[in-house]
C-alpha cells in the first residue's frame, strides 16, 4: 500500500496540475463565451462564465461574408497540399543527409544551415516568385516556404539515431535504398512525422504575410487575410459608433468569434497526433 506521503504528494501534484490546466483553459473558454454572448455585455467588460442572452450574431456576420467559403477552402487546400509537399521534401532530403557515409552531406548540412542565418530579403523574394510565374496563385503560398530548414534539421538528428542493423538487415533481404525508406525508416519515425506535420499544418494554416505580399486576387485571399479585414471593418464601425455616444454594435463580439474561428479547425487535429506529439518533441534532447 502507499504511503501517507506518497499520496500527499500525489494529491498535491493532482491539485497544482489541475490548477494549471485550468490556467491554460480558461482565457480559451472565455473567448468562446464572449463570442456567444451579447454584444453590449462583452463590451462592458463583464467576466463571464457562461454565456449570456446567448446569440450567434457574431457568427452570422463572419459566416455571411461572401468571401468566406472560398478563403476556407483556399486555406484548407493550402494546409493540406502545403503540408503534404513539404512533408516529402523534408523526409527525402533528410533521409540522404543523414548518412555520413555519403560525401558532401557535410557541406550540404551547412549550406541549409546557412540559409538559416541569412536570407536574400522580401524583395529579391518577391522578385523570384514573380519570375515563376506564381504571383496571384496559391502555388506562391506553398512552394517558397515547403522545406524548412529547422524541420530539416531535427529529421535529420532522428534518422541518425535509427540503428544502422535495421537498414543492412533490410539491404540483405533485397531492398534498395528508397525500398529501405519506404518500408523500414517511415514506418519507425512516425513520432517525428507527426511531429514536423503538425508544425507544418499550423504554419500553413497561419499563413498571412505571404498571402498579403503574393496575392492581390481576392478569390485567392487566405482565411486569416479576410478575418484582417473583418476585424478592421468591424473596428473602425465600433470607433464610429463611440464617437457617436453609441454602444458599439458586434464588433467586440466578431473579433471573438474569429479567434475561434481561425484556432479551432487546427486544434481538432492535434489529437490524432498527440500520442506522437510528446515523443516526436524529445528528439536530439537526449543522447546515448
Amino acid at each position: 500500500m502507499k504511503s501517507q506521503t506518497k499520496i500527499g504528494f500525489e494529491l498535491v501534484n493532482y491539485v497544482l496540475l489541475g490548477l494549471m490546466a485550468l490556467m491554460m483553459v480558461f482565457p480559451f473558454w472565455n473567448v468562446l463565451v464572449m463570442s456567444f454572448s451579447t454584444p453590449h455585455l462583452v463590451y462592458e467588460g463583464q467576466l463571464l462564465f457562461w454565456p449570456k442572452q446567448w446569440t450567434t450574431v457574431a457568427y452570422n456576420a463572419v459566416f455571411q461574408n461572401r468571401q468566406f467559403i472560398q478563403t476556407f477552402q483556399n486555406t484548407v487546400f493550402i494546409t493540406i497540399v502545403g503540408t503534404a509537399v513539404s512533408m516529402l521534401l523534408t523526409t527525402t532530403l533528410a533521409y540522404p543527409l543523414s548518412k555520413r557515409t555519403i560525401k558532401g552531406t557535410g557541406v550540404m548540412l551547412f549550406i541549409a544551415f546557412f540559409t538559416m542565418l541569412f536570407n536574400g530579403g522580401i524583395i529579391p523574394s518577391y522578385l523570384l516568385v514573380k519570375e515563376l510565374g506564381m504571383l496571384n496563385s496559391l502555388w506562391s503560398l506553398i512552394i517558397p516556404s515547403a522545406l524548412s530548414v529547422f524541420n530539416l534539421m531535427i529529421m535529420v538528428s532522428f534518422f541518425r539515431s535509427l540503428p544502422t542493423e535495421l537498414e543492412e538487415s533490410a539491404k540483405i533481404d533485397g531492398c534498395n535504398d528508397i525500398g529501405v525508406l519506404l518500408r523500414i525508416v517511415i514506418p519507425i519515425s512516425l513520432p517525428v512525422i507527426a511531429t514536423l506535420t503538425l508544425f507544418y499544418a499550423v504554419s500553413k494554416w497561419n499563413m498571412f504575410f505571404q498571402a498579403v505580399m503574393y496575392n492581390s486576387d481576392i478569390s485567392k485571399m487566405t482565411m486569416q487575410v479576410l478575418l484582417r479585414q473583418i476585424l478592421m471593418q468591424m473596428t473602425s464601425d465600433a470607433v464610429d459608433a463611440a464617437m457617436a455616444g453609441e454602444v458599439p454594435k458586434i464588433g467586440v463580439t466578431v473579433k471573438m468569434a474569429m479567434i475561434i474561428i481561425a484556432t479551432v479547425p487546427i486544434l481538432l487535429i492535434y489529437p490524432f497526433l498527440q500520442k506522437y506529439f510528446a515523443k516526436g518533441a524529445m528528439i536530439g534532447s537526449v543522447k546515448g
